[in-house]
């Protein structure tokens, strides 16, 4: 039910800033998208909503998650207790949430590194020991070892022999499947923006009461806008 009243605060909130919605399974919550000087930006937009005053973000946090966070623009939306009424927005650009990113980077990248290593290490005796010793194994196979982790279509273009896989190939497999359940192991669980994250912060806050609510999106706009001029990061033009 949290999550259901989460969507629907931050789908209030991209509907009343007048954001474009990702799309299908698009990762990108919203799109801040403007013209400036004969370029076009589309500014990546995440979209969180509290209503205690710290955040939770995503389950499973890895690396993928660090990388993305990073190129985003992040709205925050501070509802009352009862999560009906929006009291303010914090807009945050990837300067000012890089503490935090780093924070939670450092806690995971030490059990990543640990997980790569580890599977550089497999050898052919491994290999054997799992899957049996042959000269040539089956696309069935490697799909017992990967599972679902490729679609079968990968599975084909993986082979390095005309019916199937040579034995280094299929280590190669088994060295991706053990990076892939160390990587699961890894993880770190909803890390939580703190409140005292926000506490430092506040010049960026935008208060909602006695605004309309054109007056709340152009002072959002404004804020992206600047962040994207000043960032000029090449990933936020189009054109």
């Amino acid at each position: 039910m949290a999550a259901v009243q989460d969507d629907r605060r931050e789908n209030e909130m991209c509907s009343l800033l007048g954001l474009r919605k990702g799309v299908g399974r698009s990762e990108v919550d919203a799109y801040c998208d403007f013209e400036e000087s004969h370029c076009v930006y589309s500014v990546p937009v995440e979209l969180k909503s509290t209503t205690t005053g710290s955040v939770s973000t995503a389950r499973d946090v890895g690396p993928a998650h660090i990388e993305k966070w990073r190129r985003y623009v992040w709205v925050f939306g501070f509802y009352d207790r009862r999560g009906k009424t929006l009291e303010s927005l914090l807009i945050l650009g990837p300067r000012e949430m890089e503490p935090w990113i780093a924070q939670v980077e450092l806690s995971i990248t030490p059990d990543f590194a640990l997980g790569e290593r580890a599977s550089r290490r497999l050898i052919l005796e491994d290999l054997y020991a799992i899957c049996d010793e042959k000269l040539t194994y089956s696309q069935e196979d490697a799909q017992k070892l990967h599972k679902k982790q490729w679609a079968k279509k990968q599975y084909k273009t993986q082979m390095d022999l005309p019916d199937g896989y040579s034995p280094q190939r299929m280590l190669d497999i088994l060295r991706e499947r053990s990076l892939y359940l160390s990587t699961r192991g890894s993880t770190l669980n909803n890390p939580h923006i703190p409140k005292t994250f926000f506490a430092r912060l506040q010049k960026y806050r935008i208060w909602v009461e006695q605004k309309t609510d054109e007056e709340v999106k152009q002072m959002v706009w404004a804020t992206i806008r600047a962040m994207a001029l000043t960032e000029q990061r090449q990933d936020w033009i189009l054109k």
